[in-house]
């Protein structure tokens, strides 16, 4: 049996498929659309079975009832008025043992094909979710991915492929040319009990490995020296214990201290020592403003101050060969006056310099992906940009006082270095944002950033850390952004970007 909708709401039917799912974020005009579409069953469901298509369309009219009462904006809901308008449709997703989502597709003729036979080929135990349009380029930008949504994000290296999960949990993303075969293994199995169909998606899990895929730890904005730093760098280091595993190397995007004094930097040097303590590599540092200016800001020569920097690994090029990637690490805080940043030409030289020695004595480096790191974000913030956290406001602040003088001249050279990702901190807000930079003698370069928000969670704001898989055989990275209260409550993961950085 398939379902026909839109692929935005890929994520609300995943959560309806699991017992215990954490609800997402939704507003009342999401909730609307994703009812109607579920109402014209007769019209979007695949299937023989003209009765269950009525009462799967008689569950979504009774469903939609419920928010009735609920407030006309785009606020989101809250979770309680959520639960109630999507409670009563858990019954009718959870009567399927296996569901299948296709995501992305170089052949959308071949995956559109391939997901219209199974949703004919199982009856009434497998739901097939059938997008309405399968975009190879486009990323996959979901907030509160459900669980099995998550798998997607975990391994890049796969899409185009098929998400396939079990209404008890245990999930597999295939890629496309592997998925046509799982799913006959999965279609004979039907009948054996979901005992059977786990134990086959775990033995995919094992074999699926398409190439070489990296995890980059991203953290930013620490500020030791400040109460929030003290207070909560217990609970960062903890957690972050826990999920070392998750993470091949660490990068921190600035402001690694509040100030420049000797207490400030001796908290930071703490915190990375036990960093280096706890990985096999060295952390990746870039400085912030207030890594080399008093609380933050400097005019001219007045309010700089270096005394602690030399004890820093600052060098500009850091080659990866695990993760075969090459990080080219800017100080964005060299120039501006107050809290604003520049780049300049002579900083630009100084890198392309370095990486053409190291390409020079070892000519595969070459080859591997560029990733540009610097504290200050090359794109502005916009007033309208949506949250990473859905729950919270948006704080522009005053952008004049704290930007990147000229970005759009270090963005030219990223584009001509051919950098598809730039890592950043300083607003503490999470964000990305993707843009095409033109080139000179090339088709534009699509440039991503993606900035961490304060990993100690500065003046209140949440604690938050960005995980970024890289898989450079494609040239596909996703990026999972995580935050916590501040409270120790715990963190979660509050969106994925799905992305393959691309020229038009």
């Amino acid at each position: 049996m398939g379902w026909s909708f839109e692929l935005r709401h890929a994520n609300i039917a995943a959560y309806l498929t699991q017992p215990n799912g954490r609800l997402p974020q939704l507003n009342r005009s999401e909730l609307e659309e994703f009812f109607l579409t579920m109402t014209q069953a007769d019209r979007f469901l695949v299937s023989g079975n003209r009765a269950f298509a009525h009462l799967f369309s008689l569950s979504a009219r009774e469903s939609s009832k419920s928010i009735q009462p609920l407030p006309d904006d785009d606020r989101p809901l809250e979770s309680s008025q959520v639960e109630r308008a999507l409670g009563s449709l858990r019954v009718t997703f959870q009567g399927f043992d296996l569901f299948v989502l296709p995501v992305g597709s170089q052949d959308s003729r071949r995956a559109a094909s391939f997901a219209e036979w199974a949703a004919h080929a199982t009856g009434n135990k497998v739901l097939v979710l059938l997008p309405t349009s399968l975009s190879e380029s486009e990323a996959l930008d979901i907030f509160d991915p459900a669980p099995p949504i998550q798998e997607v994000a975990r391994q890049p290296e796969n899409w185009p492929g098929v998400l396939f999960w079990l209404r008890t949990g245990e999930a597999t993303f295939a890629p496309i040319q592997k998925a046509e075969s799982l799913f006959y293994r999965l279609a004979e199995n039907l009948g054996a009990g979901i005992q059977s169909l786990a134990a086959i998606i775990g033995d995919c899990n094992r074999q699926i490995t398409q190439g070489r895929r990296g995890k980059i730890l991203h953290l930013s904005d620490l500020h030791f020296g400040s109460s929030d730093a003290s207070a909560r760098e217990a609970w960062l280091s903890t957690h972050l214990m826990d999920v070392r595993g998750e993470f091949d190397r660490v990068v921190i995007t600035g402001d690694l201290f509040d100030d420049t004094r000797k207490e400030d930097y001796q908290g930071f040097f703490s915190f990375w020592t036990f960093l280096r303590n706890t990985s096999r590599k060295e952390p990746i540092l870039v400085l912030g403003n207030h890594d080399q200016r008093t609380f933050g800001n400097n005019l001219g020569r007045i309010g700089q101050d270096h005394r602690y920097l030399l004890q820093l690994d600052l060098s500009p090029v850091v080659v990866d060969d695990d993760l075969q990637c090459t990080f080219l690490r800017f100080n964005s805080s060299e120039g501006g006056d107050f809290a604003r940043g520049r780049i300049s030409q002579d900083q630009l030289r100084s890198v392309a310099v370095e990486f053409s020695i190291k390409c020079r004595n070892r000519p595969e480096i070459a080859s591997y992906p560029r990733i540009a790191l610097l504290h200050h974000h090359p794109y502005p913030y916009a007033s309208d940009e949506e949250p990473v956290n859905r729950r919270r406001k948006l704080l522009v602040g005053r952008e004049s006082l704290v930007h990147l003088e000229e970005a759009e001249a270090f963005l030219s050279w990223c584009a001509e270095r051919d950098v598809p990702l730039i890592m950043h901190g300083h607003k503490h807000e999470s964000r990305y944002r993707a843009e095409f930079v033109d080139r000179r003698y090339s088709a534009p370069r699509e440039i991503t950033a993606v900035g961490c928000g304060t990993s100690l969670g500065i003046d209140g704001r949440p604690q938050t850390y960005n995980l970024i898989t890289w898989a450079p055989d494609s040239e596909r990275w996703s990026a999972q952004f995580f935050s916590d209260p501040g409270d120790g409550s715990g963190f979660r993961e509050d969106k994925i970007v799905l992305y393959r950085g691309v020229s038009l």
